[in-house]
């Protein structure tokens, strides 16, 4: 088994990505939607995290968070997310794959991959390449014309702070558009 080596920075920004198991697409239903909204509230009210950006895609979401300073412990926050978005979804009527003999041991439903990506965010450059790739992702995965043609993302937060123009990589082959983060 690999040996993964998690950066806890007190105060540290973060790219995370979260996949669904067995990378099912249920993730922009609303009820899915509407679960993970509640989640990220509740955890949020209990475990503060400033959210920078975040892109929701069928089977997986990318997340920019800053945590407090004095608190590095994100791994309790993603993992009370997915537990209470779990509950939320099946509570609502929501579907989970059948899960492997492993995964009912460990007590691990089918509905989130057990593991997430985690990234800390060194410096601006780190930061800006990764908020990038959050924008840009759907148009990557042929979702969206343009980032601003996707609505479960937010780009138009950006748009609106002046950050990004509407127009920002209309297409893949806009310089600027080939975006991947370093060490991937």
């Amino acid at each position: 088994m690999p040996s993964y080596r998690r950066w806890h920075v007190e105060g540290g920004t973060y790219f995370f990505t979260l996949a669904t198991y067995g990378r099912r697409d249920f993730l922009l239903s609303p009820p899915a939607r509407k679960a993970l909204r509640e989640a990220m509230v509740r955890v949020r009210s209990i475990r503060p995290f400033e959210q920078m950006a975040i892109v929701l895609l069928p089977d997986h979401l990318h997340l920019l968070w800053r945590l407090p300073m004095g608190d590095s412990n994100f791994s309790s926050r993603i993992g009370a997310i997915k537990q209470s978005f779990t509950r939320l979804w099946l509570a609502g009527g929501g579907e989970e794959s059948p899960a492997t003999p492993s995964r009912v041991r460990q007590q691990y439903r089918g509905v989130w991959q057990k593991r997430f990506y985690e990234h800390w965010i060194r410096d601006y450059r780190d930061f800006k390449r990764h908020l990038d790739y959050i924008h840009i992702n759907p148009v990557k995965h042929g979702l969206a014309a343009r980032p601003g043609d996707w609505p479960w993302s937010s780009f138009q937060k950006y748009v609106r702070r002046g950050e990004y123009d509407e127009d920002w990589c209309g297409h893949v082959e806009f310089p600027g558009c080939d975006i991947e983060p370093d060490g991937w």
